[in-house]
């Protein structure tokens, strides 16, 4: 097979599999990983069984990975199920291991810790190995990627020892739609190649006899390779071995068509005015803290508004940077602290809501300019936005508009504007003591500030990207657009997308190249739904550019478009597209 691969100039690559070991985990169940409860991981009906990586199991692996070295050449190796359970494993090795580095297995933090630490040496170790073969083999270990700004479940700590990244995302697989541009945006300025893979399944892996639609692939596609990342479809062969014909007709039609592209996707740069701030794992829950509702929320806005961004951590360099979110719970480390007085201090703005800014010591913020202090959390589990003559901007109502979420109580500093106060409920809702379906109308208006602006910042008492994430109230995008528009008036993309578009701006040398996607997933079933490429007419892309463009095309046939160029922006207009439409503005 090897050899059948080269000879048409196909890189071959090997796969192989940790962890989810049928075979070995019978022969070796004291291998097993183990719960708190001193249960078994898995197994359970029909279901892989987990093995730990801390046990004599990764000796078994060392050999097993010897012997695909010294009896094959190739260039890359997939390592798939890199993983320990979440909450840790107590095996008796892991139990071991814990004692001697001072972890308690008691401590929920701790068990995670040593998962994390147990994971790390492993891919450490079996890249050590392959460095002694071949140290040009590209190796990648598939696992769990949550965003986490902590030190210990940073997802760049392991980054040395890999050698191109692979988002897996079959988003009717369970993974969604969210999944894959998240991820995307994060990796996107970590200096690695990053490739991602979907599948042709109308679910997920196993799914024999089921086939996505043409229109869900190419939308999973072209959502890939306009941020810049290698293309990859899934397949599972049937157990005899045959290649099903209809499957490779399906993915040629969808190859076809990023092949024509390719030369405007390929030596491409993201173009990011716009950082979003990871809050997860940065406030007292540490390394615990997994919910990305807040990142998620974030990117969703972005994404529907078509603004161009990348999402960060106190690692990155944040100099390429206009503006940036810090998405409802960002905590200020020391480090993360003084980076973002440099951004402000270099002309940086800051759009942050509920307790980001605050430090772990639960002090005042120490940014220069902040607009706030923190004094606590609404004793209402639900409160009201009131604005303040129509501070907020356009779209915005004399109307108490509810947020479903309790928003913080905030104390204004000097030299900050209050434009939206936020107003109390009669009561919370009880059993004993409730009004009509859902919750309490609003009653009495605190004066405490909701929404609090400066020239450089505006601070939301509420949790507004979550907010949105988990109650999709419109009005939240609303108040976020205004406060880019003020803070960002000249954003690079200038354009009248419905909020259903996606639009990724790329750079190639002197190109611009704006891809705009329009497919809009459907949730029909248990899992979101693509069966048409959407058609769009008559509408209108601008970008920022302190020259005109030469010449603006639509790709891959080079249609010349009409331009016109006007306050350092040039503009197009699409007359009709379906599905997807593709623009470079040429200033080279």
């Amino acid at each position: 097979m090897i050899n059948s691969l080269r000879a048409v100039n196909i890189s071959p690559g090997v796969y192989t599999t940790v962890v989810w070991d049928e075979l070995t985990s019978q022969s070796h169940p004291e291998w097993r990983q183990v719960t708190a409860e001193r249960k078994f991981i898995g197994g359970e009906g029909a279901g892989w069984k987990w093995l730990c990586m801390n046990t004599p199991y990764a000796n078994w692996m060392e050999a097993h990975l010897r012997e695909v070295l010294s009896a094959y050449s190739f260039d890359r190796l997939f390592v798939d199920i890199v993983n320990q359970w979440g909450d840790g494993c107590v095996c008796d090795y892991c139990l071991e291991d814990m004692r001697e580095n001072g972890l308690d297995p008691k401590s929920p933090t701790d068990r995670r810790i040593e998962a994390m630490r147990v994971r790390s040496r492993f891919i450490k170790r079996m890249r050590d190995i392959v460095n002694e073969y071949n140290p040009e083999i590209l190796v990648y270990y598939n696992r769990p990627w949550p965003l986490s700004a902590h030190p210990e479940a940073t997802l760049r700590r392991d980054l040395a020892n890999y050698g191109y990244m692979i988002i897996e995302s079959l988003p009717t697989g369970g993974w969604g739609y969210n999944h894959f541009p998240l991820l995307a945006h994060y990796f996107m300025n970590k200096g690695i190649t990053v490739e991602s893979h979907t599948g042709r399944f109308h679910k997920s892996w196993g799914d024999f006899g089921g086939l996505k639609s043409a229109a869900a692939l190419e939308y999973e596609c072209l959502r890939v390779a306009a941020r810049g990342v290698g293309c990859g479809i899934g397949d599972q062969l049937h157990p005899r071995g045959r290649l099903n014909a209809p499957t490779y007709k399906l993915i040629g039609s969808v190859y076809r068509q990023i092949e024509a592209l390719e030369p405007w996707l390929t030596n491409t740069e993201p173009v990011a005015e716009i950082g979003v701030v990871i809050a997860a794992g940065t406030g007292p829950d540490g390394v615990l803290e997994s919910d990305q509702s807040s990142e998620e929320g974030a990117m969703r806005m972005l994404m529907e508004l078509g603004h161009q961004f990348a999402i960060v951590d106190e690692w990155d360099d944040l100099t390429g940077f206009r503006l940036l979110l810090l998405p409802d719970h960002v905590y200020l480390s020391d480090a993360l602290g003084r980076k973002l007085a440099k951004f402000l201090g270099e002309g940086g703005k800051i759009i942050a809501s509920y307790s980001s800014g605050r430090t772990l010591e639960g002090g005042v913020c120490p940014l220069p300019g902040w607009p706030s202090q923190w004094l606590g959390e609404s004793r209402y589990s639900i409160n009201y936005l009131r604005p303040i003559a129509n501070g907020l901007g356009p779209d915005v109502e004399g109307y108490d508009y509810v947020l479903y979420e309790p928003a913080a109580s905030l104390k204004a500093l000097p030299g900050a504007t209050i434009s939206a106060t936020v107003v109390e409920p009669y009561f919370d809702r009880t059993a004993a003591h409730f009004c009509s379906h859902r919750q309490t109308p609003p009653d009495r208006d605190t004066g405490s500030p909701a929404v609090l602006q400066t020239d450089r910042i505006i601070h939301f008492a509420p949790p507004i990207f979550r907010a949105y994430r988990n109650h999709g109230n419109i009005v939240y995008k609303v108040l976020v657009r205004n406060a880019i528009d003020r803070l960002l008036p000249d954003p690079l993309l200038s354009h009248d997308l419905p909020s259903t578009a996606e639009v990724t701006v790329r750079r190639q040398g002197g190109r611009h190249i704006v891809h705009v996607l329009h497919y809009a997933p459907q949730r029909r079933a248990e899992i979101d739904i693509v069966e048409d490429a959407l058609p769009l007419t008559g509408f209108r892309i601008g970008i920022r550019s302190i020259r005109p463009p030469t010449r603006a095309y639509l790709i891959p046939k080079e249609e010349e478009l009409p331009m016109h160029y006007e306050n350092k922006y040039a503009s197009v207009t699409i007359p009709v597209m379906k599905g997807h439409a593709h623009i470079v503005f040429d200033t080279s």
